[in-house]
């Protein structure tokens, strides 16, 4: 979610002691920000999340993973400080519950010469607070813990209201002029609507696209309890293939899981490894680390084994194999989680390994548990079918999933 404000008024809604900007000016803004920023154009989807929230509007996006969300808030304190002839002082708030992706998008805000800072309230020192308080700042990262923080709550400035009454009435840290972009990659329409709801957004432009990502081929398979005979061919292909291996995700519940690689996974230096793990157990260096290393193209990293999210928001291209050693425990949380590949338009794959006990739990969600039994629907028909509508141009066949690889061969028999 980002918030924004600036130092002097646009003309927004309801506000007449401010200058009123056309849409010509805004485009002519967002495009200087956007050359500033070392890109050439944008994509129309993002000028229609973008130019609507400067003109004072709420927006909601929904775009899919890899579509380029993140642009969609970089260029915004530029844009600001462009319309108002000024050199440094628009602000946007970014609330992301990941510290590792806010890590990675600081790093490229400031290799793009955007003063940008992680505010949490862990360590942060008395200058650092001080600097942010002063406006040194273009971009501000933080996580919700850290926005409910009391301590943070007097940092953030005497206009924020303190008669909020429950953790989602995030309006109520805000003066009026403040207006809010929310961006996910999944968002069924009841989420949608519900997040809309807690936010407090008013009215707000939606830009959405399916989720649907038609590059990827989707398969399931009813997994066997010996975890190791079951990786034993992709043990074998990372050992035959080594740092030529496309590279490969793999999300498991436990850490016990993660270790099936042993012995080859993990020795020597972390930047030399052919496999990691990213768990929760992990020190933040060693998590930026691995992510560094696993975005380098043709990098030595091929496979890394995840307990916890992994690579969201992070611009991994390579990344052509998605496995699920167990489901997680609904539709969105999967879909995000498979987005990870094919972010460079190839064709990749996502296998979902589970067993009768994985969905059995309690917290595992009707949907999932009907897209792992599923055996005669397209899986697409399956994951989508809570979202708005499937992608218009739906890949056919062994390239779609398991199910109409199989009913294709029975028609041509």
């Amino acid at each position: 979610m980002v918030v924004a404000e600036t130092r002097r008024g646009i003309k927004r809604k309801n506000d007449d002691s401010a200058q009123e900007l056309t849409r010509k000016e805004i485009e002519v803004a967002l495009k200087q920000s956007i050359m500033q920023l070392g890109y050439e154009s944008l994509k129309r989807d993002q000028e229609n999340a973008i130019i609507p929230f400067v003109e004072g509007n709420d927006v909601f996006i929904c775009l899919p993973t890899g579509f380029g969300k993140s642009l969609c808030y970089f260029c915004l304190p530029r844009v600001f400080d462009i319309l108002l002839k000024k050199d440094i002082g628009s602000v946007a708030l970014v609330v992301s519950p990941l510290v590792a992706l806010m890590t990675d998008q600081v790093d490229i805000l400031k290799s793009k010469g955007v003063s940008a800072v992680i505010a949490t309230n862990k360590g942060d020192t008395e200058s650092a607070k001080n600097a942010i308080v002063n406006g040194k700042f273009q971009m501000i990262f933080t996580n919700p813990e850290t926005l409910f923080d009391k301590e943070w709550r007097d940092i953030w400035g005497k206009e924020f209201r303190k008669d909020f009454s429950k953790l989602g009435d995030l309006r109520g840290f805000f003066p009026p002029s403040v207006h809010f972009m929310a961006l996910t990659a999944t968002a069924s329409k009841s989420t949608r609507n519900e997040v809309i709801r807690i936010l407090g957004m008013k009215k707000p432009v939606l830009v959405v696209r399916p989720p649907d990502k038609t590059n990827i081929v989707y398969t399931v398979t009813e997994k066997s309890d010996d975890l190791e005979s079951t990786f034993a061919p992709l043990v074998e292909e990372l050992r035959s293939t080594r740092q030529f291996m496309e590279q490969t995700i793999v999300f498991c519940r436990t850490y016990q899981d993660c270790k099936f690689t042993h012995p080859i996974g993990l020795p020597g230096y972390p930047s030399f490894r052919l496999v990691d793990m990213f768990t929760a157990c992990n020190t933040p260096s060693l998590k930026r680390a691995i992510l560094k290393s696993f975005s380098i193209p043709n990098g030595t990293l091929r496979i890394v084994i995840a307990t916890i999210a992994f690579g969201m928001g992070i611009d991994c291209p390579d990344v052509h194999r998605i496995i699920h050693w167990g489901p997680p425990s609904d539709i969105e949380s999967y879909i995000q989680e498979t987005g990870r590949a094919g972010r460079d338009g190839k064709t990749a794959q996502a296998q979902l390994l589970y067993s009768k006990r994985d969905i059995s739990f309690s917290f595992m969600e009707d949907s999932i548990t009907s897209y792992c039994k599923n055996t005669t629907l397209c899986r697409r028909e399956v994951l989508f079918k809570d979202f708005e509508y499937l992608s218009q141009e739906r890949p056919v066949g062994p390239l779609c999933c398991d199910i109409c690889a199989i009913t294709q061969n029975n028609h041509n028999l």
